[in-house]
Formats: C-alpha cells, sequence, structure tokens
C-alpha cells in the first residue's frame, strides 16, 4: 500500500495547502470586515445617510444578497472545466470584489436621489461580488478531501485567517482613514480601501492556484434545481446546521455593525475602542488551533453550543454592567471571545450532514448547500444590521451629534439636565442593540444545534466508511 495514501485514496494536504487556504479568509475581511464593521458609520456620518435609510438599504441589499447565494451554487454544482467547479470563480470573482469594495467606500460628486442610488448599485453589487467569491471559496474543502480531520483543520484555518483578517482591520483601519485622509474622512476611507483591495486580490489568486479540487461531482448525480431544494429542505441536519448559522452571524456580524457605536458614545473612551473592537478575535486567534481538536473529543454540535451560551451570557453581562468601565469592558471581551472556539464547528456540521444525505440517497448537493450558508449569513447580516440601526434611530440616534454640540454650550441647569436624560436614552438603545439583543440572538442559536443528531460517536466515520464502500463499488462495477 502506497504510504503516501491515506485511507480514502488520497495524498494527505500539506501545510502549504492549510495556510493559503486560510489566507482566503484573511483576503475576505480586508472586503468583509471593513464593510461590516465601519460601512454603517461611513453612511451615517461620512456619506451623509439617515440611520432610516441606512437600515432600508442593508435590508434589501442583503435579502437580494442571500437570494443569489443558491443560484450560485446551482451555477457551481453545474460547472464543470479543467480548473474544477469552484476555482474559476475565486479567480473572477476577487477581481470585481475589489472593484466594488472600492466604489462602495467613495463619496460620489453628487446628492439627492443620485447619490442614493450609487449606494444602492455599489453596494449591492458589492454582495454579488462576495458570493461569486465566497460560496465557491467556503466549498472548496469538500473537493479538497474527503478526510474530516483535513476537513476540520482547514476550516479552522480559513476561521483563523478570518479572526487574524478582522484583527489586522480594526488595529489599522481607523488610524489608516485619518492618515490618508488628513482630517478628510471621505477621502482617508476611499485610500483605505483601494490598499486593502491591492492587498487582497493576490491572496485570493493564491487560493485558487494551491486549492486543487481532487474529487469531481459527475453530472449524472445532479438532479433539477427544484429537486436540489426540495433535496435541502429534506436534509433535517442541514437545515439545523444552516439555522444555527444564521443565528450564529446575526448575532456576531450584527454586534461587530453598531460595536463602534457603543464604544464612541456609551463607553466613550476613544483611547481604547481599537482594542476593545479586535479584543474577542485576538482571544479568538489563540483558541482558534485547538478547535479540532475540541469537536474531534466532544463533538461539533457539543463545542458550538458551548460557544453560542459563551457569547451570549456575555453580551447580556455587558449590557447591564457599567459601560464606562474599561477593565469591565475587556474582561467581558475576552470572555466573548472565548466564544471562537467553535470555530470550524459550523462548516464541519454542513459536511457531516452532505454526507449522511449522500450515504442515505446518493445525492451531493455541496455547491447548493453551502450556497444556502453563505445566505443564512448574509440574511442573518442583514436582518442584524436593519433592526438594529433602525431600533438606534427609534431612540434618536441621528440627533446624537445635535445633542452632544448643544451640551458644550448650554449653561441652564435645567436644560443641561434634559439634554443629558436625552443622550442617556440613545445611549440605552446604542446599548440595547450591541449587546442585549445579539445576546438574545446567540442563546436561540441554541434551539437548531439540540435538534441536530449527527454527533453520536462513531456515526460519521461508519457513514464515510459506507460512502468509501459504495464509489469503490461503483467503480468496479464500471470497470466489469
Amino acid at each position: 500500500m502506497d504510504t503516501n495514501v491515506n485511507k480514502f485514496g488520497m495524498a494527505p494536504l500539506k501545510p502549504i495547502n492549510y495556510f493559503v487556504y486560510g489566507l482566503g479568509n484573511f483576503a475576505s475581511q480586508l472586503s468583509w470586515t471593513m464593510v461590516s464593521t465601519y460601512l454603517s458609520i461611513f453612511y451615517t456620518d461620512v456619506f451623509g445617510l439617515g440611520t432610516g435609510a441606512v437600515a432600508l438599504l442593508m435590508l434589501i441589499a442583503k435579502v437580494w444578497d442571500g437570494i443569489n447565494d443558491p443560484m450560485m451554487g446551482t451555477l457551481m454544482e453545474r460547472t464543470h472545466t479543467k480548473h474544477g467547479r469552484f476555482r474559476p470563480y475565486i479567480v473572477v470573482g476577487a477581481v470585481f470584489l475589489v472593484i466594488f469594495t472600492v466604489l462602495t467606500f467613495t463619496v460620489p460628486g453628487f446628492s439627492g436621489p443620485a447619490k442614493l442610488a450609487y449606494a444602492y448599485i455599489t453596494y449591492i453589487g458589492l454582495g454579488m461580488s462576495y458570493t461569486m467569491t465566497n460560496v465557491p471559496y467556503l466549498a472548496l474543502p469538500m473537493v479538497m478531501t474527503r478526510d474530516p480531520k483535513e476537513i476540520n483543520k482547514l476550516n479552522a484555518a480559513q476561521m483563523m485567517g478570518m479572526t487574524i483578517g478582522q484583527i489586522i482591520l480594526n488595529l489599522f483601519v481607523l488610524n489608516l482613514v485619518k492618515w490618508f485622509g488628513n482630517g478628510n474622512e471621505a477621502a482617508g476611507y476611499h485610500s483605505t480601501a483601494i490598499l486593502l483591495a491591492l492587498v487582497a486580490l493576490p491572496m485570493f489568486w493564491a487560493v485558487a492556484g494551491f486549492s486543487k479540487e481532487r474529487i469531481d461531482v459527475k453530472k449524472s448525480e445532479q438532479g433539477s434545481i427544484i429537486e436540489g431544494l426540495k433535496l435541502i429542505g429534506k436534509n433535517k441536519n442541514l437545515v439545523c446546521a444552516l439555522l444555527y448559522s444564521l443565528m450564529n452571524m446575526f448575532g456576531m456580524l450584527g454586534r461587530i455593525s453598531v460595536a463602534v457605536f457603543f464604544y464612541m458614545h456609551c463607553v466613550q473612551d476613544m483611547r481604547f475602542i481599537t482594542i476593545f473592537m479586535m479584543m474577542q478575535m485576538i482571544v479568538g486567534t489563540l483558541v482558534m488551533p485547538i478547535a479540532p481538536k475540541l469537536c474531534m473529543r466532544f463533538g461539533k454540535r457539543n463545542v458550538a453550543i458551548a460557544s453560542m451560551l459563551i457569547q451570549g451570557i456575555s453580551l447580556i453581562v455587558i449590557f447591564i454592567g457599567p459601560s464606562t468601565n474599561i477593565p469591565f469592558n475587556f474582561v467581558m471581551m475576552v470572555i466573548y471571545g472565548l466564544g471562537y472556539i467553535a470555530g470550524p464547528s459550523g462548516s464541519g456540521m454542513i459536511v457531516d450532514a452532505i454526507d449522511d444525505f449522500d450515504l442515505k440517497y446518493g445525492y451531493r448537493n455541496d455547491g447548493m448547500a453551502f450556497s444556502f450558508s453563505g445566505m443564512a449569513t448574509k440574511i442573518g447580516t442583514a436582518l442584524a444590521n436593519s433592526i438594529f440601526l433602525l431600533i438606534m434611530g427609534k431612540y434618536g440616534y441621528d440627533n446624537m451629534f445635535a445633542l452632544k454640540g448643544q451640551l458644550e454650550t448650554v449653561t441652564d441647569a435645567a436644560t443641561k439636565t434634559d439634554l443629558l436624560g436625552q443622550i442617556s436614552h440613545i445611549q440605552f438603545g446604542i446599548n440595547l442593540c450591541a449587546n442585549l439583543l445579539p445576546g438574545i440572538v446567540f442563546l436561540l442559536g441554541i434551539i437548531p444545534l439540540v435538534i441536530y443528531n449527527l454527533d453520536k460517536p462513531g456515526y460519521m466515520d461508519k457513514v464515510r466508511d459506507g460512502i468509501i464502500l459504495r464509489n469503490k463499488a461503483r467503480e468496479e462495477g464500471k470497470a466489469e
């Protein structure tokens, strides 16, 4: 037996494969984290849109973005080239992604309805470009290896790429905006977006070059689009994994989108805003390497449940606790960051659900499954961004800067008390959106995890052994 071939009949992946694959999510964050963390405040405080307009824009754009993910998955499943089904889309999609990232963070030289239309066109274009790049990227582990340990390592590598990318973004973006802009925030955001785009593009191309697709799905294995959609709904465990992804992204990215408001207006100490924005990501990066081992020992579902409990409870404690207390915020963000331990769990559960369904029904819809995962992420983000911004608007955020300006000039005690009361009311709304609501969402995300039932010891080993035997029998039948 060839010692360079594992029981799945493939040569083991090399360290360079894990490193470069992780690099792909690092590159994604140069666009995704830039957008999810800073676009809301860019649109309201630099671009000049009200919170209501931004909320509606993000809802419409992200819902459409989520809808076109299954369209992308269907297209991927029916693509067959000498370079594979997924990698060609990464090569082309990355170009559009970096272009639309720059355009999204550009303030046009016109105003009124045309300016709003520009925001819609560029943001929707950005989302579609991200879909074209990210859906095939996330599906790559399924065609790079059949070894579940290697799949877990690939998913952990991309999660580490994500957290490191988030750290780098939060560490440098605001400083880059100030440095490039030199007092002009619009110019600062635009130049920063250009720099990040130029760094990201070769990373995406490296992923396409090094992440060889070694597993092919024959055209005969694919049913109609309608059949594919029906089978997605029939796969209970896949639906549970997707709902978990939806709730996890709703809580995580929803908080990220409004966290900067919380640190600016509730914590009110700009010296530490960068530290707080990246603290959980630093902790996540430190614990991520042990995530695959924990998943193998305790099960992906159980690790995910522990993660949701940690994140949900810690955010609720932050909501209740003293917002302006720096040590308190620091400690709680360290605890919150421990929730990143579930890193590869979501993707791993999706892979398990696909393999289980394949053995039972002889149908692999990996492209469509991961496109639905992307849809869950984007719809979760859309709902969170829109709902949280609308709530902040209802609490009067649009008047925050005007109220603070009046507070600096007023001398009448009664008026000052009234202004402080209005500002406190807005701060409560921001705290509600940044902590309590995402905390509740994390706890609700435990429900689909409880229903998911593929984590029984040894079960997935039997499933994959069954797939190997079935495929071997098919090949022997063809040979005869």
